[in-house]
């Protein structure tokens, strides 16, 4: 019997890593999809950077934020980019921004409460023309990502199956029909 184990565990080991590189691909998938994106267009009033405490417990680190507001619109209502470009945003760059929430009602609810503060983050960015990084990438990105990790799950699954197989005609079949020759 121990024999049969010791040829079994390859075959369980292989299809663990095939149930890993799934579940994988499941989280790399993206977040949102290019329909659900909205574009809010403007001209820089103000940019700063800041430091933000992200995560809990004794998992916390510190993230840079590049907020900017838009002229035009509420300064209480402003855009966290994930990255700038090199020499950073200044007042009076064109920006088209790549968002997922409704940046009008938002302006609305800022305008009805000046004292509150909204901060939208843009999944996408284009500054003075030059795009910084857009929602298309990261969509690609992610779908290809979840692409790879499918696939080598399926190739795990296919060598695990394969082995499974090799062990039942190798060793386990005729391990039970000895057993019932024996009966």
């Amino acid at each position: 019997m121990k024999a049969i184990i010791r040829w079994v565990v390859p075959a369980l080991v292989l299809l663990g890593f095939a149930i890993f590189y799934n579940d994988r691909a499941g989280k790399s998938e993206p977040d949102f999809t290019m329909a659900e994106v909205k574009v809010v267009e403007g001209i820089v009033a103000t940019s700063d950077i800041s430091r933000t405490q992200v995560g809990s417990g004794n998992r916390q680190t510190s993230r840079v934020d590049y907020t900017l507001t838009l002229t035009g619109r509420p300064q209480n209502v402003s855009f966290r980019l994930d990255t700038t470009p090199r020499g950073g945003v200044k007042a009076g760059m064109r920006v088209r921004l790549e968002i997922l929430e409704d940046a009008e009602a938002a302006f609305t609810s800022a305008t009805r409460y000046p004292d509150g503060s909204n901060k939208i983050h843009a999944v996408g960015a284009v500054l003075d023309g030059k795009p910084v990084y857009t929602a298309a990438e990261y969509v690609a990105r992610s779908e290809s990502a979840a692409s790879g990790n499918g696939r080598i799950a399926l190739i795990f699954l296919l060598l695990g199956l394969t082995w499974g197989a090799v062990v039942y005609f190798v060793k386990i079949r005729p391990f039970v029909r000895s057993t019932k020759a024996d009966w």
